[in-house]
C-alpha cells in the first residue's frame, strides 16, 4: 500500500514536465543529428568503464541499500537520458540511464518517407540506487499520462515502467555486449560477401575485355571468329536418379515360372 506522498508523484511530475521549455527539445535534437556512429560504441564504452569502477568498490564500500533497475518499454521521440535522469531524480537517487538507440535500418527508412531525421531511442534502463523507491516509481507511474500543457508533444504519452526484480546493470552491460558482438560478427560476413561479389564481378568485366580484345583481332586479319560456348556437365538429381531406375514388379514373370517348374520336374 502506497503513502500519500507517492500517490500525489504523478502530479508534480505533471506540473515538471509542463514547466519545462520545448525549445529546449529542439536543440537537443539538433545536436543529436549531427553525432556520429561511434555514438553508441562511445556510450557502451562508458557503461564498462562504470561497471569495472562499480566492481572495484564493492569489496570495500558498505552499501546501505541495494540499487533496483527500472525497464523503460518504450521512450518517446525527443525524450533524452539527461531528461529521464532530471525528471525521476526529484523522487529519489537516480544512478545511471541507458536508453538503447534504434537500429539504422529503422532510421533511414524513417527518413525515405518524410518522417523526422532526429535519433530515437526504443528502449531504456534507469538505476535507482534504493530498490524500494524504483518498486515504489515503476507502481506509480506504470501508465499513467505524462501531461502537462495540451499543446506539450508529452501531453498524451504514457508512462511504460517495470521493475526488474534481480535484474542488475551488470546484467544490462553483458547483454549489450553479446548484442554488440552479433552485430559486429554480421557486419563483417555481410563486408565479406560483399568483396566477393565485386571480385566476381571484375572478374567477369576483365575476361569480356580480353574476349572482346580477341575477337577484334580476328577479325582484322580476316579470320572468323567463333565464341566459344562452355557447356558444364550437370549433375543428376535425386529426382532424375529415381525415375531413370528400372521398375521392379511384385509380378513374376512366365518365363521365371517355366523355368522353376521345369527344374522341379527333373528332380
Amino acid at each position: 500500500m502506497m503513502d500519500q506522498d507517492e500517490e500525489e508523484m504523478p502530479q508534480e511530475l505533471n506540473d515538471y514536465i509542463s514547466g519545462e521549455d520545448e525549445d529546449e527539445d529542439e536543440d537537443e535534437d539538433h545536436n543529436e543529428d549531427q553525432e556520429d556512429d561511434q555514438e553508441e560504441d562511445i556510450a557502451f564504452e562508458r557503461l564498462q568503464a562504470e561497471q569495472a569502477e562499480e566492481s572495484k568498490g564493492e569489496g570495500t564500500m558498505k552499501k546501505t541499500s541495494k540499487p533496483g533497475i527500472v525497464y523503460l518499454s518504450r521512450i518517446p521521440p525527443l525524450m533524452r537520458p539527461q531528461r529521464i535522469k532530471r525528471i525521476f531524480s526529484q523522487y529519489g537517487d537516480v544512478g545511471r540511464v541507458f536508453l538503447q538507440a534504434e537500429d539504422k535500418f529503422s532510421r533511414k527508412s524513417r527518413k525515405k518517407k518524410g518522417g523526422s531525421k532526429s535519433k530515437r531511442f526504443t528502449e531504456g534502463w534507469i538505476e535507482f540506487m534504493d530498490k524500494k523507491i524504483a518498486k515504489s516509481i515503476a507502481l506509480t507511474f506504470n501508465n499513467t499520462p505524462m501531461g502537462g500543457r495540451k499543446r506539450s508533444i508529452y501531453y498524451e504519452e504514457l508512462w511504460n515502467l517495470k521493475y526488474l526484480h534481480r535484474f542488475q546493470w551488470g546484467h544490462l552491460v553483458e547483454r549489450l555486449e553479446y548484442e554488440r558482438q552479433v552485430r559486429q560478427q554480421r557486419i563483417r560476413t555481410e563486408i565479406s560477401q560483399a568483396k566477393r561479389e565485386t571480385n566476381y564481378y571484375m572478374k567477369s568485366v576483365e575476361l569480356g575485355d580480353q574476349l572482346e580484345k580477341m575477337e577484334k583481332k580476328k577479325r582484322e586479319k580476316g579470320k572468323e571468329w567463333m565464341a566459344r560456348v562452355r557447356a558444364h556437365k550437370q549433375k543428376v538429381t535425386q529426382d532424375e536418379f529415381e525415375k531413370s531406375k528400372p521398375r521392379k514388379s511384385g509380378k513374376v514373370s512366365k518365363n521365371t515360372l517355366g523355368k522353376i517348374f521345369k527344374k522341379t520336374n527333373k528332380s
